[in-house]
């Protein structure tokens, strides 16, 4: 099986598993965030799977631009500085892993953060910690802790979610 058929089973199963969360007239909060980070998560590996295979860009990329008037409009790229030739680009990919011992603590550190952050509203529940994760990481972004140190936003993406096994469960 390639690469390309083993993402889209993925993509699949997540899609499968939104579907059931939202197939609810109130989907639990929690379970829906984890659900569409999950969708999104897998449709990006999708993507870059296709995008390595065979050199093809994604199917989702202005997936609701539309010229017909169904739909959002079309806009024109926007403008930005023209990149020097001499430009490095980076990037970092990663995964940590954690296991949560003690729920309580750490969505006290969460809450304790989010007021940091002057967010004491933003997440009224934190005490399920794949929502909580999530919502620390969407706003106490590291990269814009860099950006301004010699560093200019290139974009960002996330995932944080629910997994089966840790990086250090795999490797056993």
């Amino acid at each position: 099986m390639s690469v390309v058929q083993d993402s889209v089973g993925l993509l699949i199963k997540s899609l499968e598993r939104h579907a059931s969360v939202m197939a609810g007239t109130d989907p639990d909060p929690v379970d829906a965030v984890s659900a569409e980070e999950a969708v999104r998560a897998a449709a990006r590996a999708y993507a870059m799977a296709v995008m390595e295979h065979n050199g093809w860009g994604h199917p989702f990329n202005d997936l609701f631009a539309t010229d017909d008037g169904d739909g959002p409009e079309e806009t024109e790229p926007e403008e930005t500085e023209p990149e020097a030739a001499d430009v490095v680009r980076l990037s970092v990919e990663g995964r940590w892993d954690f296991y949560v011992d003690d729920p309580a603590a750490w969505s006290a550190f969460v809450e304790a953060r989010m007021a940091e952050l002057g967010l004491p509203d933003c997440a009224p529940d934190l005490t399920d910690p794949a929502y909580a994760l999530s919502q620390l990481v969407a706003h106490d972004d590291l990269g814009r802790r860099l950006v301004g140190h010699g560093l200019r936003d290139g974009g960002s993406e996330v995932f944080t979610g629910r997994i089966e096994q840790t990086l250090a469960e795999e490797g056993e």
